[in-house]
């Protein structure tokens, strides 16, 4: 993506150069060859003039493309901020409240890297791999920038569910927390 983008700067850097050389003795040095040099097959001022606006004109469109380039490259990127920062969002998010469930699920934590995600990257971009029992590394898809999310579920109490007999039954209730720590998970297993 570099290489587009500087090549996209580069011609609009000749094109300008090209649009401010004298128009005349530029049209001369590169059509010459083709007529008898004589004045019939000159171009008139006016053909010149908007040879050089449109010249400009390219040139402009060639750097403007040039910055959606930088735009689309940082977009569809991930740096190491922007990765904690997801990282950071998704424990927060995994540690509030209680659930029913005493384990997470990867597909679990891949919803709230998504909300996290919003707004700051490609959310598919960033890959979430089970390590062991209770924690998840989160990286990019290239493995750049890994956090590893350790998940601490404790009994917190249970709530009751009504029978259709009348009778009720307790379910337990996981309180948990999520913490990030910097660096790759042990035992990663896909």
């Amino acid at each position: 993506m570099t290489g587009v983008i500087v090549t996209l700067f580069v011609c609009a850097a000749l094109m300008t150069a090209f649009s401010l050389a004298d128009q005349r003795r530029l049209h001369r040095r590169v059509t010459s060859w083709r007529h008898d040099g004589s004045a019939a097959n000159e171009p008139s001022d006016t053909v010149l003039g908007v040879s050089r606006v449109m010249t400009l004109v390219f040139a402009g469109f060639l750097a403007f493309s040039g910055c959606r380039a930088m735009d689309f490259a940082d977009e569809s990127s991930w740096d190491l901020g922007e990765v904690r920062s997801v990282a950071v969002a998704t424990a927060s998010a995994l540690g509030e409240g209680s659930s029913a469930d005493r384990k997470l699920t990867r597909f679990a934590i891949e919803e709230e890297v998504h909300d996290a995600a919003e707004g700051i990257g490609p959310f598919w971009e960033i890959e979430v791999m089970p390590s062991g029992e209770d924690s998840f590394q989160l990286a990019t898809v290239q493995g750049e920038y890994p956090f590893c999310l350790v998940v601490t579920s404790s009994r917190s109490g249970g709530f009751a569910v009504p029978g259709a007999d009348g009778s009720s039954t307790v379910l337990p209730e996981y309180g948990r927390e999520v913490t990030v720590e910097p660096g790759e998970c042990q035992g990663v297993s896909e």
